[in-house]
């Protein structure tokens, strides 16, 4: 990842706060910038939306958050990774899923 691009983490915070705040849309929109931007897809995976579930498990483990939360969350992800995986046939980029695993080659 190039941390120092601005663009990229603005599209990586956007993705973690879609977790955060349980937005489908805004998870969508982070996926589409960060395609358009040429962002490495594992990046954003791993910094943005993991890091967004990182911060709900630990807000469940503190009590601030029911486990419906991570749930919900989880939901969010997923639909991320399915408009990541939309994005990458579109753009035909070479974009495989193993299970949790994300390669790109």
């Amino acid at each position: 990842m190039e941390p120092d691009r601005p663009l990229f983490k603005k599209i990586l915070a956007k993705a973690r706060e879609s977790i955060l705040n349980f937005d489908s849309r805004e998870a969508e929109s982070a996926v589409r910038e960060a395609v358009d931007a040429g962002m490495d897809p594992v990046d954003l995976i791993e910094y943005g939306f993991i890091e967004g579930m990182k911060d709900v498990g630990d807000r469940y483990e503190k009590g601030d958050v029911s486990l419906l939360h991570v749930v919900a969350a989880s939901r969010i992800m997923d639909k991320g990774l399915l408009m990541l995986k939309k994005c990458s046939r579109e753009k035909k980029l070479d974009l495989r899923m193993f299970g949790n695993i994300v390669i790109c080659a």
